[in-house]
């Protein structure tokens, strides 16, 4: 037996029902995040949904909060884009994605910084500019590269790729916190 709900989910006959109502998806956006938490949220997400692949992530996080005045929401946006990228990237003889989160400094004009190193990737010069400069021309394997950029303008940070001896490190410089207290 069925009962009927109404819109706001209660039972419309009045009568009591374990049935639960559904939770507004508009939530509030938090504007001042911890990096580190986002970074490990995201983590725990792909691998819920078996996004990883089998594939090892290694972490290397401060002790101390890394706080980002940021959409927390385009935060983990951003990461959800680069490590889904990486591990679709990445060539199954290569160690582990690693993840790097840097603090901003003491003075407040530098801000947090996050890298997701590719090991064993390395992009031409062509795809680098094309997710850096004009993401319509991206092809469909850098196409998650230039929608995070996109996202990284909009909150206000940059997002950079660099060549390294490991593969491709895509870096992430999020805004200057500013001087907090003085």
């Amino acid at each position: 037996m069925s009962a009927a709900l109404d819109a706001k989910g209660s039972p419309a006959d009045g009568g009591s029902s374990s049935v639960q109502g559904l939770e507004p998806v508009d939530l509030p956006d938090v504007f001042q995040v911890d990096v580190a938490v986002s970074v490990r949220d995201a983590l725990e997400l792909l691998g819920a949904t078996r996004r990883l692949h089998g594939v090892e992530v290694t972490l290397e996080l401060p002790e101390a909060p890394v706080i980002a005045r940021v959409s927390r929401r385009r935060l983990e946006q951003v990461l959800l884009l680069l490590v889904a990228h990486a591990v679709d990237a990445m060539t199954p003889e290569a160690p582990a994605v690693r993840v790097v989160v840097d603090p901003p400094d003491d003075f407040g004009d530098v801000g947090p910084r996050f890298q997701v190193v590719i090991p064993g990737v390395n992009l031409s010069e062509r795809e680098t500019r094309s997710v850096v400069l004009s993401p319509l021309r991206v092809g469909g394997p850098q196409r998650r590269l230039a929608r995070a950029r996109e996202l990284v303008d909009a909150m206000g940070g940059e997002l950079s790729l660099e060549q390294l001896d490991e593969g491709t490190g895509v870096s992430v410089q999020l805004p200057a916190p500013g001087l907090a207290s003085f």
